[in-house]
């Protein structure tokens, strides 16, 4: 059945509404994860900077005396690690001033909301360019919402941070294509400012531009238009270059210096850790090769996994066959034969520049592949890809087939959305076991510390709870999940095991507890509780023994 365009816009409608009206009925449903304390602070931080520059004196009082009431013996200094991202932190702070916004709780949630709406907002991006490279809207539509719901993503979609980058980087290569079509003024406009908005959220983003102006000077060195493609791409890096400035108050001080800086301390800022992988503690500055696509494996659901492989090396190989047959003496001499091919060959190389300079440069990634979640971008476009191409092969027969597999991609995740609400960031393959699934690191946000303090509240009649925790994960911080009046009812005392009522604890470890037994439960506690889903152990809770 063909759509014209009104069913097909009323059809987009109505999947965002529907979309929205969801995400603000679970928006609270999920916990506070251990970094939000620092991205707050980070806010306020430079408010406070701005306010003071600019004279507006009221909020540099009041983003100071915000400041100083953030207490945590385990938060990192603001003004050492000051080099993240303002994007987000920024306007939420003055909008937590601006509103007067008093309750902690509140002040995270909403920025939770924004997060996910700006997540929401990518995803029609991402739509347009995949209308732009197949131009059917039953597999656009198929890739928008696999975009969405591909469980880690949306469950890390409310915590903003990795999920922020995906949403930039897809504003950003909507923008990279739109370019690549029509190399014109506006187009780099936007191109330059967006690339700058990614690169404010995660350095290596500066491939994107590199790659970009290198791939348009060679091959416009020999043609007519060069001297006028060399001044749009002054113009496009005069753009980079001036957003990048304006939206990054780290840079204002002294911009080259500081530039500079961000790349030469990028990889010594990232912790240097042990990691639970494959049931082995390892040091996250020697992980394996195959680290980041064996996460993608176990973490994506199997037929999307499929699908991405056969898309990727579909492209890859008509890449190389096209390239080893390129002759001076053919009048199709290139690597591709429409624009269609050509937006293929940039997301291929994109992705397979991107995946091996994570690997030539060993990045110390921990808690998963979560610091390269924008690699789900590719990963859906060339699901989209194969099943596109697929259909050119059968179009005149076997139609139901492609239904039958639309209705299992989207039926899959829905179910698996529902299945293990409010914890799919910490989703597995169903085909996994139950053993693989809690071999890797689990709960690295705490978001399972809300669900730890709720249950307590809910089973404990005493005023006071004292709580120690058996894991890297600083509990203290999820306590600001709950209402104020309930979290003074707790005492949170670290690792003092003999003060402890209780015990919370996950697989999160900085070091290998298998030789120090920093974490180890006490002989007089035993397990009362254990929150596991689907197959995973995401918290134990135990209990003192009463002599």
């Amino acid at each position: 059945m063909k759509l014209n365009s009104y069913q097909e816009k009323l059809i987009l409608f109505l999947f965002y509404v529907l979309t929205t009206l969801i995400a603000f009925g679970v928006y609270q449903d999920y916990g506070i994860h251990i970094e939000e304390k620092f991205h707050r602070l980070n806010g306020l931080y430079w408010l406070h900077y701005i306010s003071n520059l600019f004279g507006f004196s009221e909020i540099e009082n009041i983003s100071e005396i915000k400041m100083n009431e953030i207490s945590d013996f385990s938060l990192s200094s603001v003004s050492r690690y000051n080099k993240y991202s303002v994007l987000l932190d920024l306007p939420s702070a003055l909008m937590e001033i601006v509103f007067n916004i008093k309750d902690v709780k509140t002040i995270y949630y909403l920025k939770h909301l924004f997060s996910f709406l700006i997540f929401l907002t990518s995803s029609l991006f991402f739509f347009k360019i995949l209308q732009l490279r197949f131009k059917k809207f039953f597999f656009s539509f198929l890739g928008l919402f696999l975009y969405i719901t591909t469980p880690r993503i949306l469950g890390d979609s409310f915590f903003y941070k990795d999920i922020l980058f995906l949403s930039f980087f897809t504003f950003t290569f909507y923008f990279l294509i739109k370019s690549i079509y029509k190399f014109n003024y506006k187009n780099l406009l936007f191109f330059g400012v967006f690339c700058s908005l990614s690169l404010n959220l995660r350095f290596f983003a500066i491939i994107i531009p590199i790659f970009f102006v290198v791939a348009i000077l060679i091959r416009n060195f020999n043609t007519a238009q060069f001297i006028n493609n060399l001044k749009k791409i002054f113009f496009y890096i005069l753009c980079f270059f001036i957003s990048l400035y304006i939206f990054w108050p780290y840079l204002w001080s002294n911009p080259v210096n500081n530039f500079i800086d961000l790349f030469l301390s990028a990889k010594n800022n990232l912790v240097d850790v042990k990691i639970f992988y494959n049931s082995k503690f390892i040091s996250n500055r020697i992980l394996p090769d195959t680290y980041i696509l064996n996460w993608i494996f176990i973490t994506t659901p199997f037929l999307q996994t499929i699908f991405f492989s056969s898309g990727y090396l579909y492209c890859l190989f008509r890449f190389i066959r096209r390239f080893i047959n390129v002759r001076d003496d053919v009048i199709q001499n290139d690597l591709w034969k429409s624009n269609s091919e050509k937006i293929d060959c940039v997301f291929l190389i994109y992705f397979t520049l991107f995946y091996f300079i994570f690997i030539l440069l060993s990045a110390p990634l921990y808690n998963g592949w979560r610091l390269v979640y924008f690699f789900n971008f590719f990963l859906i476009y060339f699901v989209i890809g194969f099943l596109f191409n697929l259909n050119n092969i059968f179009r005149k027969k076997n139609k139901i087939i492609f239904f039958f597999i639309f209705f299992i991609l989207i039926s899959y995740n829905i179910n698996s959305i529902i299945k293990i609400h409010p914890f799919q960031s910490l989703y597995f393959n169903s085909l996994l076991s139950e053993k693989i699934k809690n071999s890797y690191e689990g709960d690295y946000h705490g978001i399972a510390t809300k669900h730890f303090f709720e249950k307590l509240l809910n089973d404990n009649n005493n005023k006071i709870i004292k709580v120690a925790v058996a894991s890297h994960t600083p509990i203290q911080r999820g306590l600001e999940a709950i209402s104020e009046e309930s979290r003074n009812r707790f005492i949170i005392v670290g690792q003092e095991y003999n003060q402890a009522d209780y015990i919370f604890k996950n697989n999160i470890s900085e070091v290998n507890s298998y030789l120090i037994k920093k974490y180890q439960i006490p002989k007089d506690f035993h397990k009362i509780y254990e929150l596991k889903i689907d197959k995973i152990v995401i918290y134990e809770m135990f209990k003192k023994i009463k002599n």
